[in-house]
């Protein structure tokens, strides 16, 4: 029974549900782990090899059938092969990061970094740490004027009725749409602290079941980021097989209780790093649990005239018109092929303009391409 499981089961349970909602996602998105389309892939580092041709099926056939027989024959170096192969995967297009991806990688990390005789509870408390960073950083991310407007916008448009011309969904009161606005950062930020205390534990799952609930709700309603349907189903379930019934003798046994080399590093990955992009800007923004937090800069490119038919048509047929200047919403081409958003940081954009540029007779030409950054809506 789910709600009677040994520390191995919830272990082995959540082990299965990051690997069969990866390989739901490489189904949905197949491209996006090839290097030949339309849209350029984008390595962390220059020296890294990209595989093309046949290899490049190869990989995407070793990362798929790795992770498939991983479901079925639970062997610890099949898992140390599935996660070096999303790494340098990863690696060679960095549009991969996903966070989706990113945090059955973490999961996957925090089974395998054990060998096979230890103690079920430390890879146990070990693989929760993830699950309670996820909802925390997210709401604490979430603390920032560019979400409170944009959520705000949101709502407006989809449960206000103050509009006569908008089409709602449901009509709520003002009041209460600008005070859930701000609670919201708080609210999520709770659902990770609840899950710590066995007095609050349940309200946390239950919390967490609603809030992805309404999310894959909202996603078949509005008719777009499919993409991150697998992924809130592969939380609920692993949320519940991971805390329903557990018992705990103190809030931070998760972080203490058993500690080793092994929960160090997952500590470091779920807490410091997150908390240095908080306060430093290191480390990715997607990678610290920025979750829908309006913060990230998503481009469009508008194109001068001297390179405008010197770029391959496939990236023309891309092409959007503004008082007959054309441009491209970087969004809407790296979904074409990769059926995922373009990874929001500085470095990619830099990459994508130099990549763009390499076509002109002058790369160097200034006003070659504009960078706009669509989603800021702060100063």
């Amino acid at each position: 029974m789910i709600f009677n499981l040994t520390d191995e089961q919830r272990v082995n349970w959540t082990r299965i549900a990051a690997v069969t909602s990866t390989l739901i996602l490489m189904l949905y998105a197949p491209k996006l782990w090839l290097t030949t389309k339309t849209f350029p892939v984008f390595p962390l580092f220059d020296w890294i090899p990209i595989p093309v041709g046949f290899m490049e099926y190869v990989f995407w056939g070793i990362l798929f059938g790795g992770q498939l027989i991983y479901i079925f024959y639970n062997k610890r170096w099949l898992g140390w092969l599935v996660l070096l192969t999303y790494v340098y995967l990863a690696l060679v297009d960095q549009n991969r990061l996903q966070p989706y991806f990113y945090q059955s990688a973490l999961t996957l990390l925090a089974i395998v970094l054990f060998p096979k005789k230890t103690d079920a509870k430390k890879v146990l408390y070990t693989v929760i740490l993830i699950f309670f960073a996820t909802y925390f950083w997210s709401g604490v991310q979430k603390l920032n004027e560019a979400f409170y407007i944009q959520w705000m916008s949101a709502l407006n448009k989809h449960f206000s009725c103050i509009d006569p011309n908008n089409t709602a969904l449901l009509c709520l009161p003002q009041w209460f749409l600008e005070a859930f606005t701000y609670a919201v950062p708080w609210l999520e930020a709770s659902m990770g602290v609840f899950l710590l205390f066995n007095k609050t534990r349940k309200f946390g799952i239950a919390f967490i079941l609603g809030m992805h609930a309404m999310i894959v709700f909202l996603l078949f309603y509005l008719g777009y980021g499919y993409n991150v349907v697998p992924w809130n189903f592969q939380n609920m379930f692993s949320v519940v097989v991971l805390f329903y019934g557990l018992q705990t003798f103190k809030p931070l046994d998760f972080f203490v209780s058993k500690f080793d080399l092994q929960r160090g590093v997952l500590i470091f990955m779920v807490m410091v790093l997150p908390l240095s992009n908080t306060f430093f800007g290191f480390y990715d923004n997607l990678l610290s649990f920025h979750f829908f937090t309006a913060d990230l800069h998503y481009y469009n490119v508008t194109i001068h005239q001297d390179l405008e038919d010197k770029l391959p048509e496939h990236v023309q047929s891309f092409y959007r018109y503004h008082n007959e200047q054309p441009y491209l919403n970087v969004n809407e081409w790296a979904q074409y092929d990769n059926k995922v958003l373009f990874y929001p940081e500085e470095r990619m954009i830099q990459d994508l303009d130099q990549y763009l540029r390499s076509f002109a007779d002058d790369p160097s030409q200034k006003n070659l391409t504009i960078l706009f950054d669509y989603n800021k809506v702060t100063e």
